[in-house]
């Protein structure tokens, strides 16, 4: 899957367009950090966090896990999907894009502790999160536009982690013969990596 059909593939699932700043650091892949990033300072576990707080963090964690569990596959926070939001939104990321996320993160935060998120069970969480992207509701508008934003982002770092890549689509890092029509059975029912 290259980056251009994984933005797709994130819009699709989201229902909307990938945001210009995201889509731009996905294109381009790596780069420098600029130079003005915020400093880590809140250690955890080994982890530095760069954007989140520790109890946000968490908070970013079940919310990935809710929207993609382990299953067959690994969990969003098995492939470290939490770690690369919080150092994409606190060192790579447009400023201008994170402080809107920061703004909006903050409605969604107060929506899910209302809520009581960590406590509820897997079906609630996935309720409790259909409900806030999906409402209509004018006071709740941060929370969902936070919360569709925070969705294409797990989305996009999972499909871009090196073990999904590899071991759950089909990668060939030296490409072969080109074979423009073939039966996806061919290829163990799987999309490509790059």
């Amino acid at each position: 899957m290259n980056r251009r059909e994984i933005l797709r593939y994130t819009a699709w699932l989201t229902g909307t367009a990938v945001a210009a700043p995201l889509a731009s650091a996905v294109l381009s892949g790596c780069s420098d950090a600029p130079s003005d990033a915020a400093p880590a300072t809140q250690p955890r576990d080994g982890q530095v966090l760069h954007f989140f707080s520790p109890e946000a963090f968490d908070l970013v964690s079940q919310v990935a896990d809710t929207l993609l569990p382990r299953t067959d596959s690994p969990s969003a926070s098995d492939v470290g999907v939490p770690q690369t939001l919080d150092t994409m939104l606190g060192v790579v990321l447009e400023q201008s894009y994170v402080e809107q996320f920061q703004r909006l993160w903050t409605d969604l935060e107060r929506a899910l502790r209302r809520e009581q998120f960590a406590e509820q069970g897997r079906d609630a969480r996935e309720a409790l999160l259909s409900e806030l992207e999906t409402t209509d509701e004018p006071t709740r508008a941060n929370a969902r536009e936070a919360m569709v934003m925070l969705k294409q982002q797990v989305v996009i770092y999972y499909l871009t982690t090196e073990t999904i890549g590899e071991q759950y689509l089909n990668y060939l890092p030296i490409p072969g013969e080109y074979k423009p029509c073939i039966p996806v059975s061919d290829v163990d029912n799987r999309k490509w990596a790059i």
